[in-house]
């Protein structure tokens, strides 16, 4: 809950960007720490994390937590080389910040570059990732999903294949 009222993720992320204007904000959901909008933007950018749709026309962008709690010494060193203002926000017992049954506050934070980015997405309607661009019929994204599998599966054979070709030419 923020401020009494029930409100979806994405706007808790967006009130805490209102909060903390100038910098990037990631904030634990799930296994991931996530980026939405401009935040997603910057660290694609940047730091060249992978860009997905979080809602239509919402990017997102996230870092597993495990890999920051295991390597926070490290995570902090990438970011102060690139100078980046950065909130990352976890889950803590008592945090200041209170989203449906659970607590937040700043995991680490660190000051350097306020970074500008006005869109919220860049070519939203022609990015890779945008399921939501595509007809949103169940059927067809798993259609499209079992055709990248059968193609892969297409091209290990046919690799397999060759190499046994090229064992028999021997």
């Amino acid at each position: 809950m923020l401020g009494g009222e029930k409100v979806k993720f994405y706007e808790f992320i967006e009130y805490l960007q209102k909060e903390n204007p100038d910098k990037v904000i990631l904030v634990k959901s799930g296994a991931f720490f996530n980026a939405i909008g401009r935040d997603a933007i910057i660290l694609e950018r940047i730091l060249g994390f992978k860009r997905t749709c979080h809602a239509k026309f919402l990017c997102k962008v996230g870092l597993p937590v495990s890999y920051v709690r295991e390597n926070t010494e490290k995570v902090k060193e990438r970011l102060r080389e690139k100078n980046i203002s950065i909130a990352i926000y976890d889950e803590i017992k008592e945090g200041r910040y209170k989203y449906n049954d659970k607590s937040y506050d700043i995991l680490f934070e660190l000051e350097g570059e306020s970074i500008k980015e006005n869109r919220k997405n860049i070519d939203c309607i022609n990015c890779e990732n945008n399921i939501y661009s595509k007809e949103t019929n169940k059927y067809v994204i798993e259609k499209e999903n079992f055709e990248r599998m059968l193609n892969k599966l297409r091209e290990t054979v046919n690799n397999i294949i060759k190499g046994k070709e090229k064992k028999t030419e021997k």
